[in-house]
């Protein structure tokens, strides 16, 4: 695959790789507005955000093997069509439980956006490739946060909260245009029995006998875990505890993400040089790192944004740095099956997630020790989980 076409293919991936965060993002700082617009509890608000993931992590096993039936560009522009849908209704919702069974729809249909572009990479890219590429793609996950809060802030203060859930449809309704226009298909085997229920479990069954494909599935669900955690406990944290306006919510959040964004092209770069083995043990490392400052400060009474953001911040570029090298090591044993494989890895990783966020949700207390603890736990889970990769590695030898 020459220079010019990986550079079309990661601009193209990483429009819709965006959505998954302008989806989360854009509404963060318009929590409390949203509850008061609906009547309702902030944390009924926070669980409409817990099943948008919940959604997500489901969709992962529909759309994954779907691609493998189907091909990859059908079951994209299928889900983008249902994820401007679901905005709208989103948009539209009359009450909090309305707009939570839209959030869900929305999360399930935004799914492809992650499992498809994997197996699209895997479909193209060798192993070293797709890590390098995946970088890239990814970029667009610390690009996106930045902007999305200040967005969402800026809308819901000159039009409304329900402005936001549009603007997602906007954008939804853009990235299946430019989509159907561009993007081309890359699965040029097709399983006609991907999607039969006896075949499908055999072959989930088989990529889940697979120890390399968990020990590194576990180091990313583990930063997944830490990076819902703050996007479910951070508004509570910053805007009600620490009293930080919607406006000073979106600085502080656009710093965090300033380090992803730092993040993803260092591991493009870094990841040629020392390979995914060494690449996973230095995030890992550094994620758990930053995830006991975060705790240490926060036990220690240290109670401001920086004392959060700081830390996190530092996490977040370690997080760019696991993604990338996890995901290609997880999927490098599946060449045939890499729709099937990608859809189990996005399972898990955002079914992680979604609990991590529900736990800080469901123990919220109106501080952000809920939100420290889940992240200083997935920091030391992550680094038990590159000690897996090392044994399964050792194993297979």
């Amino acid at each position: 695959m020459g220079r010019r076409d990986r550079l079309g293919l990661t601009l193209l991936l990483g429009l819709v790789v965006a959505l998954d965060p302008l989806s989360i993002d854009t509404a963060l700082p318009v929590v409390p507005e949203i509850a008061g617009g609906l009547s309702s509890d902030l944390s009924s608000v926070q669980l409409g955000l817990s099943l948008f993931v919940f959604g997500m992590a489901a969709g992962q096993l529909f759309h994954g093997p779907a691609s493998d039936r189907f091909g990859r560009r059908p079951v994209m522009l299928a889900a983008l069509a249902l994820y401007v849908l679901a905005s709208a209704a989103a948009a539209l919702a009359p009450d909090a439980a309305a707009l939570a069974a839209a959030r869900a729809v929305q999360g399930f249909a935004a799914a492809a956006t992650q499992t498809v572009s994997r197996a699209i990479i895997r479909d193209r890219l060798d192993r070293e490739d797709a890590a390098r590429v995946l970088s890239y793609v990814l970029l667009m996950l610390g690009i996106a946060p930045i902007i999305a809060p200040a967005f969402g802030a800026w809308l819901a203060g000159e039009v409304g909260w329900r402005a936001v859930f549009w603007a997602m449809a906007a954008y939804g309704a853009l990235a299946l245009a430019a989509h159907g226009a561009r993007l081309e298909e890359t699965n040029l085997d097709r399983d006609p029995r991907a999607l039969d229920p006896s075949r499908l479990a055999r072959t989930l069954a088989e990529i889940g006998r697979n120890g390399l494909f968990w020990s590194h599935v576990g180091c990313g669900a583990a930063a997944f875990a830490a990076l819902f955690a703050f996007l479910v406990g951070s508004p509570a944290a910053l805007i009600v505890f620490l009293g930080a306006t919607p406006e000073e919510f979106s600085v502080w959040f656009a710093i965090v993400m300033a380090g992803n964004l730092a993040g993803y092209p260092a591991a493009a770069r870094l990841v040629g040089r020392l390979g995914i083995d060494r690449l996973l043990t230095i995030g890992t490392a550094g994620g758990a790192a930053a995830a006991a400052a975060l705790a240490a400060l926060a036990f220690a009474g240290v109670h401001s944004p920086a004392a959060i953001v700081a830390p996190f911040c530092v996490y977040m570029f370690c997080f760019a740095l696991i993604l990338p090298a996890a995901t290609a090591g997880a999927l490098s044993p599946f060449p045939k099956t890499a729709g099937a494989a990608s859809a189990l890895l996005g399972f898990a990783q955002l079914g992680t997630a979604a609990g991590a966020g529900a736990l800080v949700a469901a123990f919220d207390d109106g501080t952000q020790m809920p939100m420290v603890v889940v992240i200083a736990t997935a920091g030391l889970l992550g680094l038990a989980a590159r000690g897996a990769v090392r044994a399964a590695s050792r194993a297979r030898l």
